[in-house]
């Protein structure tokens, strides 16, 4: 769940790898956001490095600096198969991921991560515990929806992972009900998808645009790579005498 201030998770493949090789991904990307260029920093990265030489030269450029921010933090959470990383406040991480995805879909031939698999950008996190899930989805919402302009329609898709008080139809019901009625679902061709992830005692939310599908769930593995679609069965026929 990338959020500006909080952790933010990404599935990954790898293990330790994966954390190092995000933030390589995420500060290309956030460079080009900001309309910046570290020229003296560009990834000398090729094909037939080894790995392991790739991972030391990236955990050396991730060590902090006198003179250098850190806009990438990975965060360390006892989550098998996902990495949260927390981002300085002034990257956007629901921009940040679209981003990545955008220049993934229109480029697969320039594969830039190995280990990264879905993303899962969040606007801002609470704690499951304390939170109002009514109050917290109308701040979140309020930009999308409650901001003026004509009704929207919009799709809710939440995932839960190792926490027992939140459940999807919970979320669900609960989000809708902040949504309001002036909006109506739509899901298969929403203008808005609304994310909401719980994992263990934290809960995310962000709003993505409607091309969410089409660049496979953030899923940057199956942007590179897509999965290939099961042919249809033959179906046999018997003619009768």
């Amino acid at each position: 769940m990338p959020d500006r201030s909080n952790p933010s998770s990404k599935k990954r493949k790898g293990g330790a790898k994966y954390g190092k090789q995000a933030s390589r991904v995420a500060i290309e990307s956030g460079d080009a956001i900001e309309g910046t260029e570290n020229r003296g920093e560009e990834d000398e990265d090729t094909d037939d490095e080894d790995i392991e030489a790739q991972i030391r030269r990236e955990l050396e450029g991730l060590q902090p600096g006198k003179d250098k921010t850190r806009q990438f933090q990975p965060v360390q959470m006892d989550m098998p198969c996902v990495t949260f990383m927390r981002l300085d406040p002034s990257i956007d991480p629901v921009q940040l991921v679209h981003r990545l995805c955008s220049e993934a879909h229109a480029h697969p031939e320039t594969k830039k991560s190995r280990w990264i698999k879905r993303m899962h950008p969040v606007t801002s996190i609470r704690k499951t515990l304390s939170v109002d899930l009514t109050t917290f989805a109308k701040e979140i919402l309020k930009p999308h929806f409650h901001s003026g302009g004509p009704p929207k329609t919009y799709a809710i898709r939440p995932t839960v992972r190792g926490n027992s008080k939140l459940n999807r139809d919970i979320i669900i019901k609960t989000v809708a009900d902040a949504v309001g009625p002036e909006h109506p679902v739509n899901l298969k061709n929403y203008d808005l998808m609304i994310l909401v992830d719980v994992a263990q005692n934290v809960i995310g939310m962000s709003v993505v645009q409607g091309d969410y599908d089409k660049l496979k769930r953030f899923n940057l593995a199956e942007i590179y790579d897509p999965s290939p679609k099961a042919e249809p069965a033959d179906t046999a026929t018997e003619s009768k005498a």
